[in-house]
């Protein structure tokens, strides 16, 4: 299975990142210092429909339209000039709403501006997706995102999972998604923007998230399972959202104590949806655990430098290597930030 294949169905097969209660919890989580900023009020109601780990699945239910969709992103996804994972995650589901609803029913990056007379042009911000589904009746706002996020204490609250290069929060990103992007479509600027023929549908959103929780783990006091069993899950995440470690960059020399027979290695960041591709295994990426350790200080320099947390991949030995699992390493800024900020809150 290529690359492209393996992440299509990551994006569709993958449980979904937060519950049907999220968009009511945004409410709660919401910052004041943060406070959602639309054009005027809601005209509208905000209806979200939830969509299931199985109706995510069935975007793409026949053989045909599986294939096809592949085809085609073998050829777009490479030419993505961009580094940023959350465009590429955007061009899976834009290729697969094209195939489940038609090229002509989906609308994609639609900017909402407002004109003011003698002032410069306000943009509200824009539509990742208009959908209009004629099977029922209905024209769908959806938003797109894949969220990696470190959890920094054993607490429910969104503030506390942090993005790995310490610049964005749940509680900044989830509520905003919600309040703000979604919400959008509800206000008289936003209306204005739907195509005429789409207007006298009902307007439902729907928030398309995928990705992972990663959870602090000290490997020298007890195995990765007995550490997911105790630990404390953020509020309107899915049950079944994806999890895996942490580690702070002291506790690595610990790590592989728990993985025996296997190999590590950085995963650079359009990697880290389901890691490397075929041809990239082949060209000497893994290294043992002891080579790894040697190089490991070096390397979080200069993700600190990069304001990034360090993703490894680990890998079973063999001609075919398996990624077994993948966490991140912390580096000594982002656990001095963590230790700051939480002795600042006790």
């Amino acid at each position: 299975m290529d690359l492209v294949e393996r992440e299509l169905g990551w994006v569709l097969h993958s449980p979904n990142f937060f519950s049907q209660e999220a968009s009511f919890e945004a409410v709660c989580q919401s910052s004041p210092d943060h406070p959602a900023v639309l054009p005027g009020p809601l005209l509208s109601p905000q209806v979200f429909e939830y969509l299931t780990a199985k109706q995510s699945a069935a975007l793409l239910s026949r053989p045909e339209d599986l294939y096809k969709c592949i085809a085609q992103l073998r050829v777009e996804i490479p030419q993505l000039a961009t580094g940023r994972l959350g465009l590429k995650f955007e061009k899976y589901l834009h290729t697969v709403l094209i195939s489940s609803f038609g090229e002509e029913n989906v609308l994609t990056r639609v900017a909402v501006r407002e004109l003011r007379a003698g002032e410069p042009v306000k943009t509200w911000g824009e539509y990742d997706f208009l959908v209009c589904n004629k099977v029922l009746g209905q024209l769908e706002h959806w938003e797109s995102s894949v969220k990696f996020y470190l959890q920094v204490m054993d607490d429910s609250a969104w503030k506390w999972c942090w993005g790995p290069g310490l610049k964005d929060r749940l509680d900044l990103k989830g509520p905003k998604t919600y309040l703000q992007q979604l919400a959008l479509s509800s206000t008289q600027i936003g209306q204005s923007f739907i195509p005429d023929e789409w207007k006298g549908m009902s307007l439902v959103k729907r928030n398309f998230a995928k990705g992972t929780i990663f959870y602090s783990w000290n490997p020298s006091a007890d195995s990765l399972q007995d550490r997911l069993a105790v630990c404390v899950h953020p509020k309107a995440l899915s049950a079944e959202h994806l999890k895996s470690w942490w580690v702070a960059s002291d506790h690595f020399v610990h790590l592989g104590q728990h993985y025996p027979d296997t190999s590590i290695a950085v995963l650079p960041r359009k990697y880290w949806m389901t890691g490397f591709d075929t041809e990239t295994c082949g060209q000497k990426v893994f290294e043992t655990w002891d080579e790894f350790h040697q190089r490991l200080d070096d390397r979080l320099k200069s993700a600190a430098e990069r304001n990034e947390c360090l993703l490894a991949g680990i890998y079973s030995n063999g001609p075919e290597p398996q990624l077994v699992n993948c966490g991140f390493i912390a580096t000594r800024l982002f656990t001095d930030t963590v230790e700051r900020i939480i002795f600042r809150n006790n």
